[in-house]
């Protein structure tokens, strides 16, 4: 179970992230599969060279923002959809991992080191009679890896998890912050302000995929390795957490919404667990995730959509009523 916590901690990051650009922003964005991968990539290939983990994850955090900007770049320079300019990015990542980790994946590094070993004050010291003397047996390598996920585990990752989450609450009231919001409103109004909107588009993509990067940073450090795999299908994830976590909480106001990814990314990660784990039983593989996942988010969209216009047509109705009295 607390692995299954630990996974919904790393994933609730990601869906923050994603809950950024689809929510906050309003903007679709498809650049979270490359800078996930961009963020273990980078940080793990940092490591080698001798930085400290929690600066490694920084910058790889950073540069999964910076993949953000370029996607707001293109999309402001030239005009093109956003989706198609996430999709551009997203696909040179893909090039871009590789050549940071020079090859398809990169593990952790190791440090090695000697310890001596010896034996005293043992039955060997009685068989030839040699008390209070010891044998020196020569060295033992030991490798150790610099994988600061190694203990407290759980608690470290709570610390992750929670202080994204407060740094982006406290963000959200700023002026810069709450201008953020208004884009995502009304997208063109917001210039009355004095704000240009590509500028807004620009840092919500950035931290959408800043906190991509730490999720895939966080992920690395966790599984022990960097995958340019291991990015496939993380937007789809992360959406399918939002949706998820907005259903638990319901219709509250903004701020009470923010945590929706969290409580997603945990529900998600226990109904995912159990139907890998039991799903067997009724003919489901491992394979058909992606597809129950990708329905589950069809499904959820619909009956929305139904609701919307359930309500509409009742307050078409309530209306002519009105009317015609």
């Amino acid at each position: 179970m607390i692995q299954i916590l630990e996974q919904a901690l790393i994933l609730s990051i990601l869906s923050l992230g994603v809950y950024i650009t689809f929510k906050i922003i309003d903007t679709p964005d498809l650049t979270v599969d490359g800078s996930y991968v961009l963020g273990g990539s980078v940080a793990v290939s940092l490591m080698y060279i001798g930085i400290p983990w929690g600066l490694s994850i920084f910058i790889g955090s950073f540069a999964g923002g910076l993949s953000g900007i370029l996607t707001g770049i293109i999309h402001a320079k030239t005009k093109i959809n956003p989706l198609l300019a996430s999709i551009l990015v997203m696909t040179m990542l893909y090039s871009i991992n590789i050549r940071i980790m020079d090859g398809p994946n990169l593990p952790i590094p190791k440090i090695q080191k000697e310890s001596s070993v010896s034996l005293s004050g043992t039955k060997l010291d009685e068989m030839f009679e040699m008390n209070n003397t010891t044998i020196s047996l020569g060295k033992e390598n030991k490798s150790f890896t610099k994988n600061f996920l190694e203990t407290n585990t759980f608690i470290k990752l709570l610390i992750f998890s929670m202080s994204s989450y407060f740094l982006l609450f406290l963000f959200l009231k700023t002026e810069l912050g709450l201008s953020l919001r208004a884009f995502g409103s009304n997208k063109y109004g917001i210039i009355s302000f004095g704000i240009k909107p590509e500028f807004l588009s620009i840092l919500g993509l950035f931290l959408g995929n800043f906190f991509a990067g730490l999720s895939g940073s966080l992920f690395s450090m966790y599984a022990g390795f960097s995958d340019v795999n291991m990015g496939q299908g993380m937007l789809v994830t992360g959406l399918a957490t939002v949706i998820l976590g907005e259903i638990i909480l319901g219709k509250k106001e903004y701020f009470y919404k923010l945590p929706a990814p969290f409580f997603g990314a945990i529900i998600y990660s226990i109904i995912i667990t159990m139907v890998i784990k039991y799903g067997y039983k009724i003919g489901f593989k491992s394979s058909d995730l992606k597809l129950t996942t990708v329905l589950f988010i069809i499904g959820v969209i619909l009956s929305r959509r139904l609701e919307v216009t359930k309500w509409l047509n009742l307050k078409k109705l309530q209306l002519s009523t009105t009317t015609i009295r």
